[in-house]
């Protein structure tokens, strides 16, 4: 998301981060795609959490942008920097040194190329590391740009207790249009302790299947392959146990899996982040299932718009008793549904779909099979937002959430 002021486009800091940290002292990273000139801002560091933690990251950590555009860093919080070239390795392109909080630094790129950086105190310790790709333009002619309404889904998170057998966590997306799409999945368990989660996963384990159920890929711990391509992302996971998967898959149905190595359990946050937001395909539609606890064990799903400047109608379900039509054992009996913004505002909550908007839903062919499943259909800017789903007088059992984007 990007908003213009006194001619500098800044980026919002960190809202996957800020979103999945505020309402579930857990992790992520937000990726932003620019391509308009000028002077772009980063920012340096922040707080979030339920603690006031300080962020260790740079927001967004891999920023795109054309020959003679500036960088501009801003510190959220002071005791960083921004240093050029590699953890050990400074390029000596630019040095920001360690700055107090409200501090600013900028660099012009006049040059295409792909500029790595880190903090001189917190690369090593903290993986604080981000990516400036300097782009020259294409000579030739650009495709038909999609309408400044139709914004992309470039990001799913969703954080809850990872269990065993059926209970696993699952992922599941969809990507449509005539490319293939790039993306990144990650399984983030030990570095969520960090942020106050009691019992994160300790080792988890991510696998990726294709529509048929078939096997594709699968990672235990990051760092044994694709290390160097993960790296570039700037979404490298912080705990070496954690697994990253990078895919280029053709338009299908996907599902990934996160469990516990040798069937441990314990908080997990799974995510799926669009590499490619250029090419002409999309996520049009995420899911998540899972067990539903309660307290802070519910389900957390995060998801972002993005590469849009204007509103997108999206439908976000979540799925209980109709679960049991397809195996499902102990499904959910009664979910609730609320969607909050990326300052943990309350946009809209559901208990029973046909309590409000049932004629919307029904038309839009995605109406809930159960009366007592949720939904909420929202007309949304660009943005982070979360939907959590919730056992109604603490009921628990297997939920799914799902988040659609309408035409």
């Amino acid at each position: 998301m990007s908003c213009k002021f006194s001619g500098k486009l800044r980026i919002m800091k960190s809202p996957a981060r800020r979103l999945v940290i505020g309402v579930a002292c857990a992790l992520s990273l937000f990726i932003a795609r620019i391509s308009l000139a000028g002077i772009f801002t980063v920012d340096v560091g922040g707080e979030g959490g339920y603690y006031g933690e300080d962020m260790m990251v740079y927001s967004p950590a891999v920023i795109t942008i054309a020959p003679g555009d500036t960088i501009e860093w801003v510190w959220e919080v002071g005791g960083h920097s921004t240093t050029s070239g590699t953890l050990g390795n400074p390029s000596g392109l630019w040095d920001s040194g360690v700055l107090p909080g409200n501090s600013s630094f900028s660099h012009t790129f006049p040059d295409p190329g792909s500029f790595a950086y880190y903090c001189s105190v917190h690369g090593t310790c903290c993986n604080m590391i981000g990516t400036v790709n300097v782009v020259a333009p294409s000579p030739t002619p650009s495709p038909t740009p999609r309408p400044p309404s139709e914004a992309q889904l470039l990001n799913i998170s969703t954080r809850m207790r990872v269990q065993t057998g059926d209970n696993v966590l699952i992922g599941g997306f969809i990507v449509t249009g005539n490319d293939a799409k790039k993306v990144i999945l990650r399984a983030i368990g030990p570095s969520l302790s960090q942020f106050g989660v009691v019992d994160a996963l300790a080792d988890p384990v991510l696998e990726l299947h294709g529509s048929d159920g078939s096997l594709i890929t699968s990672n235990d711990n990051w760092k044994e392959t694709q290390e160097s391509e993960i790296n570039a992302t700037g979404l490298a996971p912080q705990g070496d146990l954690e697994p990253a998967i990078i895919a280029t898959l053709d338009p299908d149905a996907y599902t990934a899996i996160m469990s516990g190595k040798d069937g441990t359990s314990g908080v997990g946050l799974v995510e799926g982040y669009d590499l490619d937001q250029a090419a002409d395909s999309q996520l049009a539609n995420i899911s998540t299932r899972g067990f539903v606890e309660t307290e802070s064990n519910v389900m957390i799903g995060g998801f972002i718009l993005g590469s849009g400047s204007g509103t997108t109608n999206i439908l976000v379900r979540a799925i209980g008793p109709s679960l049991t039509l397809v195996g499902v054992s102990d499904a959910l009996a009664d979910p609730t549904l609320e969607l909050h913004d990326a300052n943990g505002a309350l946009i809209m909550s559901n208990d029973n779909w046909k309590e409000s908007q049932e004629a919307e839903i029904e038309s839009s062919g995605l109406a809930p099979q159960d009366d007592v499943e949720s939904a909420v259909l929202v007309t949304v800017a660009t943005n982070a937002y979360t939907a959590i789903v919730v056992g109604k007088d603490g009921g628990t059992g297997v939920a799914l959430v799902e988040v659609y984007r309408m035409p």
